[in-house]
């Protein structure tokens, strides 16, 4: 990776569940209007995915990418010199800016194995070279 590009590790220890009922949210499915909702949402991605990586890829890390506010992905599993790049949604659809900061992670790391925008969707489809639409609930499983 070049200099312009920014890893921070993501130490995220927060509680979506606690956050939401301080709030007064019920409910942030995907139907839901709630304003917080995306934040909840990648709150609790975090939660899980935090615990699915330390249970079962115990040698990886957990951190996002950010190209000063040009390009971000929300969830960078990383082991060794390979990586996973995840982005996730709150909504059942997606539009092509979606995959804006997946597309530019491909294409700034060879060594990724996949690139997933993990949505409400309900069945997983491929959207090109290394890169995956897949129901949240296949990811968090």
């Amino acid at each position: 990776m070049g200099n312009e590009f920014q890893y921070d590790v993501f130490l995220s220890r927060a509680d979506s569940g606690l956050a939401a009922h301080l709030c007064a949210v019920a409910d942030i499915g995907p139907q839901s209007d709630e304003p917080l909702r995306g934040a909840l949402y990648e709150t609790y991605v975090a939660q899980n995915l935090t615990s699915i990586v330390e249970a079962h890829w115990p040698n990886a890390q957990l951190t996002y990418w950010n190209v000063q506010g040009r390009h971000e992905v929300d969830f960078v599993v990383e082991a060794g010199r390979d990586s996973l790049a995840i982005e996730v949604k709150a909504a059942s659809r997606f539009e092509e800016r979606d995959l804006a900061g997946l597309r530019a992670f491909l294409r700034a790391t060879p060594r990724c194995r996949a690139a997933v925008l993990a949505c409400n969707a309900t069945t997983a489809a491929s959207l090109g070279d290394r890169l995956w639409a897949i129901p949240m609930r296949a990811l968090l499983g």
